[in-house]
């Protein structure tokens, strides 16, 4: 059972923002511009554009439009009925000036002929339909007269007797060297040699009302008339024909549309066509209600702008790109598989029991299943249609579907391998195969487990170039992907191939569809990306949508192009992978994607091409066209503002004093498309990272300090291309005079001789002063030292002394060879102003083991040093532990009835102090000045120079004294040290 549907193909309009209007089968999208958007009036006159930039012409001014933002012309606010564009100047008519000329958007315009209100002339009042032709003559009309304007002086010609001349449009064009002008009152050419406009020679040029005309080539002239319609004239053969008759309104041919050879624009005060000069076809592009005063063409951007007397409109065609089929589906179900026949006839099918096919003729076959109850899955086409079902496998045949194969489960598709045989997929059911021909089932060609499909579901099947079946599944408890293994008739995980170590290489457990490349690699994708696999089953490529910022996981649809490119859907748009640039641009809704959701039907044609299914039918993309970039290498600066204050901009560079806030650069890459699909980024020419704008073409400076600036900003699409054209603005802003460099440097200078005066005074004094400190410096460590060194000596010698007289000659030997290194450490250390803790250590063990041995081991001794001072590198004055030791062994240790016990502590406190303790258990300072009493008397200078010593050194050391008794009779004495130590 089938039926026929005619359908339209067309392109879709996505709406995207309030402005945009969409016309039921059109392949053209519209977006509406008003007062609202910074228009002067919503009422257009005339069109033009001149560096790239469109001027408008209202009821109430001239506005520069770039895309994105309206610039008004501040001297231009009266009616401007007419523009027209020479030697890139721009001409106009304006309502209370007259004709004018305008070099640059900012300037006053210049007058080239005044309107004249005083006489009763009105012909003076009017100057419409603007034209300059080769020898630079201004042609135009009033409410009787053509007339033209030149150096060599002004001429006018009455063609109109009512005076209704000025409320009709009329056209002026060349040919050749000739001046035509297609007037409500016949064709009249401009005769050079006479000097005069004459009437054409054709009758029928003559007589009939005409608007418009343009020459295509020197026999090919087309016009069109005041009732609508469209003639075609042949100078060198004199004939005239009439090609079509549109409407009975008069018709426009759009002039800026003369470059191409195969259609002519065509308009009427509420339509705009397409007129196909070799099929004598025309095709309505744009309809309103609102009346059309004029209509541009840009060639550049192939825009088509209309102004109308409610707003300006935008005409875009996206037909290149996208081709949409729309056509009515049972339950409006989205279409979920896509396959093409010999005769390049799609088949499709929407989980319902209908199957659609697209003809060439433009038709759709609709085939219905005799059970309502029945579902069609999928198509799969050999030499036999086939088509997957829910209770089995259907054929087309005779136009009609008939059941071949009947099975308790829903088929979800078909393939056929090299040897003739149909592979049956189901989701949980396993697979079935079936000879194509006898359609009898080979039940042994599979030998996996009912366990091994149940705990796995199958999703696609496909049949490799070598002739591999190759499997795309959810393993929970595995990896999606097999292949058949025809040794042991089973499906095997390509992960069991250790030699390829894929484990690592899978994107996912859950894989979706199959495709093959042309080298015979197959693409699997899944859930999170997909895997290129090589025919042995060794992963050659994972892609994580993770790792590229893909908007979904959900990767359906996928193919490979011409180019080698691969093209996956997900529930985000379309995505294209360039294995050259290892990046990933998207197709969306903005490119002109009736819906962002292609996780249903994907095919991928021959020829380049690309179906999906969206919400209304199909949509049919042509990949080499949609990744076009719509930037037309074209980068400008729109407008400047410096506090909010519109600055003209005749050139890119800028001088500005440093009295200002805010400065704001309006830029334009000026392709006029859609605002979205253009981003911008811009940086300093000293630096290297680019600074993003988004969509936005503005650039805001905030209280730039005084310099010299280059600014680089670039232009480029959503699909990654940036175009080569950059804008380069140069900026100087000059400083305060108090920053200029003149001032500057003689403040410098001044600055310098005052210094150098202050200088000299304080260097004169500081050396004074230095110089005493010195002296008083050197003198004092020099007696110091001098009272050191005899105080040492006395000791010692006297000891070996002692030696000597006790006739231990052992002992004295070993005494004076230790002797004799202490003295040498004393002397060596005595030349420098620190030395490091190691060597006052080492020294003072000498001094120790010396007195130890004089007085017969009378008192024993431990030196503790903290494990965190490093002795290598601490640095501190020479002997300045010594004079303590001694005094705590020769006046408590001494007197001391039983043997004493002398301990040296040494640690740190806080950062840069050492702390040196001397703790001895003598008989204490009381007890041992009662004994000097009664003793010689003999000045000990040791104590009182190490502590002047320490004093002069650095104020921040001490020496600290405590007497120590516990009450049982037991005493002491503890003398701290704390002194600041170098590294």
């Amino acid at each position: 059972m089938r039926k026929n549907i005619t359908f339209h193909l067309y392109l879709f309009l996505f709406v995207f923002m309030s402005g945009v209007q969409s016309f039921a089968q059109s392949n053209y999208k519209v977006q509406s511009y008003k007062y609202t958007d910074g228009l002067p009036s919503d009422n257009i006159l005339s069109i033009d554009k001149k560096d790239g930039f469109l001027y408008v012409g209202t009821q109430r001014g001239l506005s520069l439009f770039d895309g994105y933002r309206f610039l008004n012309q501040k001297f231009l606010t009266e009616p401007i009925s007419s523009l027209f564009l020479k030697n890139n100047v721009q001409y106009l008519s304006s309502g209370s000036r007259g004709i004018c000329s305008l070099s640059n958007f900012y300037n006053q315009p210049k007058v080239i002929t005044k309107v004249n209100f005083n006489d009763d002339n009105t012909n003076n009042d009017h100057y419409d339909n603007l034209f300059i032709d080769s020898k630079n003559r201004i042609w135009c009309s009033d409410q009787n007269n053509l007339k033209f304007f030149s150096s060599n002086g002004n001429k006018n010609w009455k063609i109109d007797e009512s005076g209704n001349l000025s409320e009709n449009k009329l056209r002026f064009f060349q040919v050749e060297n000739e001046v035509w002008a297609a007037t409500p009152k016949g064709v009249f050419i401009w005769n050079e040699k006479l000097k005069t406009l004459q009437k054409h020679s054709n009758p029928v040029l003559a007589k009939n009302a005409f608007v418009s005309g343009f020459s295509v080539s020197e026999n090919e002239i087309f016009l069109t008339s005041f009732s609508g319609e469209i003639f075609l004239f042949e100078p060198q053969k004199g004939k005239i024909s009439l090609l079509k008759s549109i409407q009975k309104f008069p018709l426009y041919l759009v002039k800026s549309f003369s470059g191409n050879d195969n259609f002519l624009l065509i308009y009427n005060k509420n339509e705009i066509y397409k007129y196909d000069k070799k099929l004598n076809k025309s095709e309505l592009i744009f309809s309103s209600k609102n009346e059309i005063k004029t209509v541009f063409y840009d060639k550049e951007t192939r825009i088509i702008w209309a102004g109308t007397n409610r707003g300006l409109q935008k005409i875009i065609s996206n037909v290149e790109s996208i081709e949409n089929i729309h056509f009515s589906r049972k339950d409006n179900q989205t279409i979920t598989t896509i396959t093409e026949d010999k005769n390049r006839n799609l088949w499709m099918t929407n989980n319902t029991s209908e199957i659609y096919c697209l003809k060439m003729d433009k038709n759709i076959e609709v085939f219905h299943s005799v059970s309502p109850k029945t579902v069609f899955t999928n198509v799969f086409i050999d030499d036999k249609i086939f088509i997957s079902a829910s209770d089995g496998v259907y054929i087309v045949q005779n136009n009609q579907i008939k059941k071949v194969i009947s099975l308790p489960f829903p088929v979800k598709k078909i393939i056929k391998d090299d040897k003739n045989q149909l592979w049956i997929l189901s989701s949980k059911n396993g697979i079935k195969v079936f000879d194509s021909n006898t359609l009898k089932e080979n039940k042994n060609a599979i030998q996996n487990s009912e366990s091994y499909w149940k705990t796995n579901t199958s999703n696609d099947i496909s049949v490799a170039k070598d002739g591999t079946i190759w499997l795309a599944s959810w393993m929970p408890k595995d990896y999606g992907i097999s292949f058949f293994d025809e040794k042991q008739h089973v499906f095997k995980e390509i992960n069991s191939l250790k030699s390829f170590k894929n484990e690592s290489k899978f994107i996912t457990d859950y894989y979706n569809r199959i495709t093959l490349t042309k080298n015979k690699n197959i693409l699997f994708s899944g859930y999170g990306g997909w895997n290129l696999v090589s025919p042995k089953g060794e992963i050659l490529r994972s892609f994580f949508t993770s790792e590229y910022k893909i908007a979904n996981d959900h990767i359906e649809g996928i193919a490979e192009d011409s180019h080698g490119n691969i093209w996956f859907a997900c529930a985000e748009g379309l995505y294209q992978y360039n294995f050259a640039t290892d990046k990933a641009i998207r197709i969306f809704q903005l490119d002109g994607l009736e819906n962002n959701d292609l996780t249903f039907g994907f095919y991928k044609f021959n020829d380049n091409r690309i179906a999906v299914a969206v919400d209304s039918g199909i949509q049919m993309l042509n990949l080499d066209k949609i990744v076009k970039t719509q930037l037309i290498n074209e980068l400008k600066l729109t407008s400047v503002k410096k506090d909010n204050v519109e600055i003209p901009v005749t050139s890119n560079e800028f001088n500005f004093d440093y009295n200002f806030t805010e400065l704001d650069f309006n830029f334009s890459a000026l392709s006029f498309s859609d605002n979205e699909k253009i981003v911008y980024r811009y940086r300093f020419s000293d630096e290297k990272k680019w600074n993003y704008l988004g969509t936005t073409p503005k650039l805001s400076l905030i209280k730039l300090p005084p310099s010299n600036y280059e600014i680089i900003i670039e232009a480029g699409d959503n699909l990654g291309n940036w175009q080569q054209k950059q804008l380069k603005i140069n900026l100087k802003i000059n400083p305060p005079f108090y920053l200029t460099f003149w001032f500057i440097g003689m403040m410098i200078l001044l600055l310098i001789f005052v210094g150098y005066l202050i200088f000299r005074y304080l260097l004169n004094q500081e050396k004074e002063k230095s110089k005493l400190k010195q002296t008083i410096k050197d003198v004092e460590m020099q007696t110091l030292r001098s009272q050191m060194n005899p105080h040492f000596l006395f000791n010692s010698l006297n000891s070996i002394n002692s030696f000597i007289v006790q006739q231990k000659s052992k002992e004295a030997s070993t005494y004076l060879t230790t002797f004799s290194k202490l003295m040498r450490n004393i002397l060596d250390n005595s030349r420098h102003e620190t030395i490091n803790l190691e060597k006052e250590i080492e020294t003072l063990k000498m001094y120790l083991k010396l007195e130890t041995a004089r007085l017969d081991h009378c008192f024993d001794y431990q030196i503790i040093i903290d494990k965190d001072i490093d002795t290598e590198f601490v640095q501190i004055p020479p002997l300045i532990i010594q004079p303590f030791v001694e005094n705590a062994i020769w006046h408590g240790l001494v007197n001391k009835k039983e043997n004493g016990f002398l301990k040296i502590e040494v640690s740190e406190i806080q950062e840069s102090m050492l702390n040196i303790k001397i703790t001895d258990n003598g008989i204490g300072r009381e007890a041992s000045a009662l004994l000097k009493k009664e003793q010689i008397k003999h000045k000990s200078y040791g104590i009182e120079i190490t502590r002047q010593r320490i004093e002069i050194l650095n104020p921040k050391n001490q020496i600290l004294i405590t007497d120590l008794d516990d009450g049982n009779g037991n005493k002491g004495t503890l003398v701290e040290l704390n002194i600041m130590y170098y590294d």
